[in-house]
């Protein structure tokens, strides 16, 4: 009967371990002379340590194979190319049995991918996005109340979250450690159209090699945290020369933003950190830069990046973002809120917005107030245009130039707009 290769190599492995010189091999205290006598012995008399050698080194090679494809699994990208997510939904799901929770954490992740498996089988029932790294987890998943409280019991235990004191409690109570840090809003399970979860080089993609997990981790990072009440008190009277800087997407800060924000027009959070380095100078003659977006993690990694490009400037981020600022004027009953409009968040809700929210976007095409956004229907654009109900038309198309082939005039416009200066 032929050996093996990988029966063959396990032979060679066991004799290279008994040999002592050219010629001598030694074995159940037994000296060899030849080749031929070793391997006569090891035949004979170590079938049984051959076997599970070759049984220890099959299962290596089957867990290695289940790893790879685990791995190319999760490394796929969502949907077909030229696809999207959806912007609008439409159910009849009874809302007080549902929610939808948005968070993050950089902290260590000793095996991002068994976490990421692990994540399909405890998210099975619900829908939403999750990213794993090396340096975090960042997630917005929608499910039932009892469905989303499973979870966060099962994840709450792992090693990424052991050392933090989020003791089981009702996501109903804003008042709760658990529901600060999860953040639940309004929503059930058809506000995504899928579950993605996805193991990746980063969990918010800035592209800065010198922004990592250990940058995030210092106490003046912590330390330049603001609570929604500090950070309103600093807008409303802070007399110091001072900079309030959104860090989202354009189309983000379109529809909400912060009275007196900076809105970058980039389109993508890798775009940030060249928008900083070219208005550094404007931005040194500052004293405070104060940043924002939806959750706060974009702006973990946005002052982090500051840091480092302007270490004379204080910087400091909206703790919990947008997201906890909205839900500390609601329970504090704040009458003169400094944020305007909706708040953007991506999934088929498409913004969220306090009660007395103003409208403080419009139609493209006449101008009335107008913050729900529809899609290009170029299948290459699908870039988010505002069009009222008057306006909008079958097939909507960002501008007349939108095609296939070339860059159409709206995002010639805003690459104009991104590298133009802070004022």
């Amino acid at each position: 009967m032929a050996i093996s290769k990988l029966r063959r190599k396990i032979i060679q492995d066991f004799l290279k371990e008994r040999q002592q010189s050219e010629h001598r091999w030694e074995c159940c205290n037994t000296d060899f002379s030849s080749l031929s006598d070793i391997g006569r012995h090891v035949h004979r008399d170590h079938v049984t340590d051959l076997d599970n050698a070759e049984t220890i080194q099959l299962e290596t090679l089957r867990a290695m194979e289940l790893y790879q494809h685990n791995l190319s699994k999760l490394r796929q990208r969502r949907g077909e190319k030229g696809s999207s997510d959806p912007i609008s939904v439409d159910c009849q799901c009874p809302i007080d049995t549902h929610k939808v929770i948005l968070f993050y954490r950089y902290t260590d992740i000793l095996d991002p991918v068994q976490f990421a498996i692990d994540h399909q089988s405890y998210c099975k029932n619900m829908t939403g996005k999750v990213r794993i790294a090396s340096e975090g987890i960042n997630a917005t998943l929608a499910g039932t109340n009892e469905e989303i409280d499973l979870y966060l019991d099962w994840l709450t235990t792992t090693q990424p979250f052991r050392d933090l004191t989020l003791p089981p409690s009702s996501l109903s109570d804003p008042t709760t450690a658990r529901y600060q840090f999860f953040k639940p809003s309004a929503g059930c399970k058809h506000v995504f159209g899928e579950l993605s979860i996805k193991f990746a080089d980063e969990i918010c993609p800035l592209g800065q090699t010198s922004v990592v997990l250990q940058k995030l981790s210092l106490p003046n990072h912590r330390e330049g945290k603001l609570a929604p009440q500090d950070f309103h008190k600093m807008l409303t009277q802070e007399k110091d020369d001072f900079l309030l800087l959104d860090t989202r997407n354009y189309y983000e800060s379109k529809i909400g933003k912060f009275r007196g924000a900076v809105t970058p027009a980039i389109r993508k959070f890798s775009q940030f950190p060249d928008y900083i380095q070219r208005n550094e100078d404007v931005i040194r003659e500052k004293k405070k830069v104060l940043t924002y977006c939806t959750g706060g993690i974009r702006c973990e990694k946005a002052t982090a990046f500051m840091r480092q490009a302007l270490p004379d400037t204080e910087i400091f981020m909206l703790d919990g973002g947008i997201h906890n600022y909205m839900e500390w004027c609601k329970t504090a009953n704040v009458e003169n809120p400094v944020w305007e409009g909706k708040n953007y968040v991506f999934d088929a809700r498409q913004s969220l917005g306090l009660e007395k929210t103003e409208v403080i976007s419009q139609c493209q095409v006449c101008a009335a107030p107008w913050d729900q956004y529809t899609k290009c229907s170029t299948p290459a654009c699908h870039l988010l245009i505002l069009m009222c109900d008057h306006c909008i038309i079958p097939n909507p198309v960002c501008c007349i130039t939108c095609n296939q082939d070339q860059v159409c005039q709206c995002e010639q416009q805003r690459r104009k707009e991104e590298l133009e200066l802070i004022s």
